[in-house]
């Protein structure tokens, strides 16, 4: 089987439709690549919907694509519930030499601001297990979203108490976005090491499978983004993916393991708690900046990264894990 290199990637934040995000997107993927868009013979598309009937951020992403000249009669298409899923079945073709090169794209518009009170309801009860296990308090909650939003952590304490613990800053809004990365067969600077769709619920599993599958383990990352609908979820996030023994997530923040500049920094793009949850394109614009980690031209760069993770997914969907190398 090839190996699969990414060979572009990009994101878009502004756009007045969900159509013009994900062209935007696309063409600057494509060009970071210094690829036209006539090589590229297939697009998996990750903004929702599958099957006969797509969402309508699906149809969406298609009318910004066809201003790149991707059309239905001359692009093989491909449509994934999620940004991680498009990202992993990509992988696969490329992997398994169906295509040489491929173009996974997602996009989708700001909902309402905040998650709808059941889900809500559900991540607030789950960071209350998970203080209750690991012994974590507000100010630990606190902290991660300082880090990922740049603020003080009192600023945070200070906000709208929304579902306790759960205050204001420490949940993902919704925002509108698109992201896009080019996936090659042909060597490039960033190889994917291994790329998961764990079609269950657990983390923890889904990086046991890729740490073997990648040959490393949690001590050979440099960097990772991963799915911080809340700040509870980010402290979790650290022991699933065994930067920290169980219970212990909250001794990371505290020590600054976690932050620009310690041992593993997390979320260095400031995660889903400030760039917003976008299900279509969420999962690729995680992995997007881990590309520029990679290749050493991100906004908030970590020193001498060489590999890194991003995870999406979860909840009541399959959880995605990728795990990317500088070459």
């Amino acid at each position: 089987m090839a190996d699969v290199y990414a060979a572009g990637a990009a994101t878009a934040r502004q756009g007045t439709t969900t159509a013009e995000l994900a062209y935007r997107a696309a063409r600057d993927a494509l060009a970071d690549a210094g690829l036209d868009p006539g090589s590229v013979p297939a697009v998996f598309v990750g903004s929702g919907g599958s099957g006969p009937q797509p969402s309508a951020d699906a149809v969406a992403v298609r009318l910004g694509l066809r201003r790149l000249g991707f059309r239905g009669e001359t692009r093989i298409e491909h449509v994934s519930p999620s940004a991680g899923e498009a990202f992993h079945r990509g992988c696969q073709a490329v992997e398994l030499d169906i295509y040489d090169s491929v173009l996974c794209v997602g996009a989708g518009p700001a909902g309402d601001a905040w998650p709808p009170p059941p889900l809500l309801r559900s991540r607030a009860d789950a960071a209350r297990r998970y203080m209750s296990a690991s012994g974590a308090t507000p100010q630990h909650l606190a902290q991660v979203s300082a880090k990922n939003l740049r603020v003080p952590a009192r600023q945070v304490l200070d906000s709208d108490l929304l579902d306790r613990p759960l205050t204001r800053l420490m949940v993902a809004p919704s925002l509108s976005g698109a992201a896009a990365v080019v996936l090659s067969r042909h060597a490039g600077p960033v190889r994917v090491r291994t790329s998961l769709l764990v079609d269950e619920e657990s983390r923890g599993h889904a990086a046991r499978l890729g740490y073997e599958s990648a040959g490393m383990g949690p001590e050979d990352l440099d960097c990772a983004e991963v799915d911080d609908v809340t700040a509870a979820a980010e402290l979790a996030a650290y022991e699933d993916l065994q930067l920290a023994p169980a219970g212990q997530g909250p001794e990371l923040i505290d020590t600054g393991f976690t932050a620009l500049g310690g041992v593993t920094p997390v979320n260095t793009s400031g995660g889903l708690l400030a760039l917003g949850e976008l299900p279509g394109a969420s999962g690729l614009a995680q992995i997007a900046h881990v590309v520029r980690q990679l290749r050493g031209d991100a906004e908030r760069q970590v020193e001498r990264a060489r590999v890194g993770l991003a995870q999406s997914g979860g909840e009541d969907a399959p959880v995605a894990l990728t795990i990317l190398s500088a070459q």
